[in-house]
């Protein structure tokens, strides 16, 4: 019997920070598989991989960092990079970002394009699959368009499908990947709805596949009576809108202690320098960059009243999940996918654009009803996260699919 390998691309992991939820869906992917060869695209720091299993195997891929070495790969392929250059541009409605984008990820992705195609060469019957539609899938994609036999899964999850979360105003790649993909999955409805309706002609291939999340315990509800426990997860980026939350529970009339998990050290600085002076009620902690164990372990051993969310752009976020998961409510507002997860079942859903004072108005509305602490409501909320967002479920339908796509090369790759 030939063994069945998985060449999985990612960004970073299983390297640095940004992926971490992709540790839960490996372990599903690597019981399916007898080899998982992970390639990282982005990484800037190889020194403290995260564990994986002993049928992982990681290639270093280093790409250009500097101005002079992105130059020298340019004019180092130019006669090929040309052609995709061009191709590309009318493929987009272009500006000078989306150029400067193309400029640095067209030449790159033909050294990922020669990597994928040597790890092709080496193994027997195989899935391909990037987990982003990013310059990852893009290689891919030229790839499968010299090898028609070659299938091609691609997920999308939030920055790279939706337009309007780019600097350029436009995702890159999408009508080449999206033609060239044999498989198109998404996280969300909303996510999947959105690239239906920007390619009609690829909806046959577009699917619907949830992320998931393990089952890490059940929050335990003690009644505080002195105050209301808040808490976010998340980097500290614009989009996050950290500010907002903190701006939210400063106008709370509600004692409130606040845990926040996620941020360098520098970030978490830079934030607290804006902030205006917080009433003394509201108790901040700054937990800054965790292991994903180490929330588990805190959502296990504290009580939380709400979890809250108020990013600006959002596929559906992993730290949802993990939050009902565990039976806590969720306050967020209606962006990207989180209406599908934030709904009468697991908590409040508030109208995007909403002044700070008002969302302040709504939260304690919320916590002042006392559903928070309410057993059945929290059991109702971990009822939801097993239909919908258990990893056990959905990440097994993925392997599925993922092994009714593999194939064996008849011919090795030039």
């Amino acid at each position: 019997m030939k063994s069945k390998t998985l060449i999985l691309l990612t960004q970073k992991f299983p390297f640095e920070s940004g992926e971490e939820f992709l540790a839960t869906e490996l372990t599903y992917l690597q019981k399916a598989f007898d080899q998982v060869i992970i390639i990282p695209t982005s990484v800037r720091d190889f020194t403290e991989p995260r564990p994986t299993g002993d049928n992982v195997a990681i290639r270093i891929v280093k790409n250009p960092k500097s101005v002079k070495k992105v130059a020298f790969a340019f004019f180092r392929s130019l006669f090929l990079t040309l052609p995709l250059l061009v191709s590309e541009l009318k493929n987009s409605n272009w500006n000078w970002k989306l150029l400067k984008y193309f400029t640095y990820h067209i030449p790159y992705s033909l050294l990922l394009k020669s990597i994928i195609s040597k790890e092709l060469n080496s193994v027997d019957e195989f899935v391909l699959y990037s987990y982003w539609m990013d310059t990852n899938a893009f290689a891919a994609s030229q790839l499968r368009k010299e090898n028609p036999e070659i299938k091609l899964i691609v997920k999308s999850h939030g920055g790279d499908l939706y337009n309007e979360r780019q600097e350029s105003g436009e995702v890159a790649f999408r009508k080449s990947v999206y033609d060239a993909a044999s498989s198109l999955l998404f996280i969300s409805e909303h996510g999947l709805n959105y690239a239906k309706a920007l390619s009609p002609i690829n909806a046959s291939k577009m699917k619907l596949f949830k992320l998931g999340v393990d089952n890490f315990g059940y929050t335990s509800l003690v009644d505080f009576p002195t105050h209301f426990h808040v808490v976010t997860c998340s980097s500290l980026i614009p989009l996050k809108r950290v500010d907002l939350i903190a701006e939210v529970l400063n106008h709370s009339k509600l004692p409130i202690h606040w845990s926040h998990f996620g941020g360098t050290s520098e970030a978490i600085t830079n934030l607290k320098n804006r902030l205006p002076v917080l009433r003394n009620d509201l108790k901040t902690n700054w937990k800054g960059k965790v292991l994903n164990e180490e929330l588990h372990d805190f959502y296990a051993s504290h009580s939380v009243d709400v979890f809250i969310n108020l990013s600006s752009y959002e596929g559906i976020p992993v730290t949802i999940m993990e939050a009902v998961s565990f039976g806590i409510p969720v306050f967020a507002n209606a962006v990207g996918g989180i209406p599908e997860i934030v709904q009468p079942e697991t908590g409040v859903l508030i109208e995007d654009g909403l002044s700070a004072k008002v969302i302040a108005a709504k939260l304690d509305e919320f916590l002042l009803s006392g559903i928070t602490k309410d057993e059945h409501f929290r059991n109702n909320i971990r009822s939801f996260w097993v239909q919908h967002y258990s990893a056990q479920h959905n990440h097994t339908q993925l392997v599925n699919h993922l092994l009714s796509n593999s194939f064996t090369l008849s011919n090795k790759l030039d």
